[in-house]
């Protein structure tokens, strides 16, 4: 999702109790990451998903340790880019307020067919007025953007002697590329965060 609230990927269909690492396995984004994004763009994560090239997550405490303070600080920085997804999703739910609670009951594929039309209807809907807004200079979701909810803080550390720092997939690909993104995070004259 860039930052003008658009939805540039989704996917429609599986049911509420399915984990979102599956239903995210089954989008274009996953399927078609190396075409869509090549070796300079990559995209932010929630935890849930994989640590990869082109996908970012927070870094996870360690089974009994803590994060170090670096990790900690990368991912209160993460949190802020979590929140952009949160605001389309406010954003979307203002502009078609069906979506706060659709109360149609499935009980045959019919009826599932009707409610992934009408999701997907929203989610057009939802990018053509972003869209001719921007057009316009008129911002119906500025205060989407604007909102300042909770972040979530820095993560909380646990005392203990356990490991420091994220130890999963420690030298994979992915795991490489998460450390180089946090360093950059510390080194770029743009950023706020301060390497402890």
């Amino acid at each position: 999702m860039p930052h003008s609230l658009l939805i540039a990927d989704y996917g429609l269909g599986l049911p509420g109790s399915v984990h979102d690492a599956y239903a995210f396995q089954l989008t274009r984004t996953a399927k078609d990451h190396e075409e869509l994004f090549g070796d300079e763009h990559w995209i932010w994560a929630d935890s849930a998903y994989p640590s990869e090239t082109w996908c970012v997550v927070p870094f996870k405490k360690p089974k009994g340790g803590r994060l170090t303070q670096d990790q900690t600080t990368f991912n209160y920085h993460l949190s802020s880019v979590h929140v952009l997804v949160e605001h389309a999703f406010a954003a979307l739910k203002d502009h078609f307020q069906s979506l706060w609670e659709l109360h149609h009951p499935v009980q045959n594929e019919q009826d599932l067919k009707y409610l992934i039309f009408w999701v997907n209807s929203c989610l057009i809907l939802h990018n053509m007025v972003i869209h001719f807004e921007e057009q316009k200079c008129e911002h119906s979701v500025a205060w989407a953007i604007s909102e300042n909810p909770d972040r979530g803080g820095e993560e909380e550390e646990r005392e203990g002697d356990g490991p420091f720092g994220d130890q999963t997939d420690h030298g994979s690909s992915g795991q490489r590329f998460h450390q180089l993104i946090m360093k950059r995070l510390f080194d770029s004259p743009h950023s706020t965060a301060v390497s402890r």
